[in-house]
């Protein structure tokens, strides 16, 4: 994990094809659940994937990861959200099998007044 903190940029060995993602805000409470489907197009052996992430809480039962030629579903064994980089690094027990995949997360944040993502006005 300590290998993806204070990277300019994201590793290259899962590369997203395709976002389908979902909001829904709670406007009275100032919070928001979303659920996202991300294609991933695996391009080197690597047990880990790594997004650009603030601000959000993600539950270990909310993470999975599918092969598009596999029926296994894969779930993280470790979830990081580091936030000093604004990254989530999500690290599998067994190495990513290339090709595509889609990678399905759900998370919770909260509205604020930072301007910045998700926010209320």
């Amino acid at each position: 994990m300590e290998k993806f903190k204070g990277q300019p940029r994201l590793p290259k060995f899962a590369v997203p094809k395709r976002y389908n993602i979902r909001l829904k805000p709670d406007l009275s409470a100032c919070n928001f659940a979303g659920f996202v489907s991300i294609d991933l197009d695996i391009v080197a052996d690597t047990n880990f994937i790594v997004l650009n992430a603030a601000e959000l809480s993600v539950a270990s039962g909310s993470v999975s990861f599918t092969n598009r030629g596999f029926s296994k579903v894969l779930e993280p064994s470790k979830i990081v959200l580091v936030e000093d980089d604004e990254i989530l690094v999500l690290e599998f027990t067994k190495t990513l099998p290339i090709g595509i995949g889609v990678l399905t997360i759900g998370f919770e944040g909260a509205l604020n007044d930072k301007l910045v993502g998700f926010y209320r006005r």
